[in-house]
């Protein structure tokens, strides 16, 4: 008997497992990231409509939170509209009595349009004897909360008109127009109050921030991410999976009190 081992005398193959393992053995939830796993889950459960998702969006554990595109897109239209003056056409307002023809100038509207500034400007000026800085506060979280609505009615506006095929615009729409422009006129009314009023507030501030506006464009939006996703909200597999997880949790309860 030969003491000499010769490798080509031995039967040899290749040391691979003999059992493979399918895609499906691979479970998100144990071995890569099981809190992000469950989070996620909790999101794909939830059904919301195209619509909903185009102007809002969910969180990974599904909660219901702004959209930060559409608030990109509403803040283009505050850089558009801030500091911009309001715009005056003549109006016509048909027939008087005698039959003759009657129209609103725009020197006219432009007068009537400082006479209202000026109210508002002595409104506020009542108020300032009693406390200035409470005032001018207050003054400046209406005019910014005013900016940050008018933008964004105007953002949803122009988004709905684009989206319109017929040519008759929808009685919704035609309200949401309307809307649009009184918010406009009181931004604009608001912003030339506090130019008036100037320091008189006794703050260091008190010129309209961009981010404040932003910020409040942020609140509203996640005001309405909250109440649509009450309203449309399918959460039916998110509450099958909590049903079952409160039915496993009595299960094990009643194991470990027998």
């Amino acid at each position: 008997m030969s003491e000499i081992f010769d490798p080509s005398e031995q039967e040899t193959k290749e040391l691979v497992p003999q059992v493979k393992s399918a895609l499906s053995d691979y479970t998100e939830d144990t071995n890569a990231d099981p809190e992000g796993a469950e989070q996620r889950a909790v999101k794909a459960s939830i059904h919301m409509p195209d619509w909903w998702h185009k102007k809002f969006r969910l969180t990974d554990d599904g909660k219901p939170t702004f959209n930060p595109t559409v608030v990109n897109g509403v803040m283009a239209v505050f850089k558009e509209k801030f500091g911009t003056n309001p715009f005056f056409a003549e109006i016509d307002l048909g027939k008087d009595k005698d039959g003759n023809s009657k129209v609103l100038t725009v020197d006219e509207q432009q007068v009537k349009w400082n006479e209202q500034v000026n109210t508002i400007v002595q409104g506020f000026r009542v108020l300032l004897g009693v406390d200035p800085q409470s005032t001018g506060l207050n003054v400046l979280q209406l005019a910014t909360r005013t900016w940050s609505e008018f933008c964004s009615v105007s953002y949803e506006y122009s988004e709905s008109m684009s989206a319109i095929k017929d040519d008759e615009i929808p009685e919704w729409l035609l309200e949401r127009e309307q809307k649009m422009l009184d918010l406009g006129r009181k931004a604009r009314m608001l912003s030339q109050a506090i130019g008036a009023l100037d320091n008189e507030f006794g703050l260091k501030d008190t010129v309209i921030q961009e981010y404040r506006v932003k910020t409040a464009v942020e609140q509203r939006m996640q005001r309405l991410a909250e109440w649509n996703f009450k309203q449309q909200a399918d959460a039916s597999g998110k509450v099958e999976r909590e049903l079952n997880a409160q039915t496993a949790s009595h299960m094990r309860d009643i194991l470990n009190n027998a």
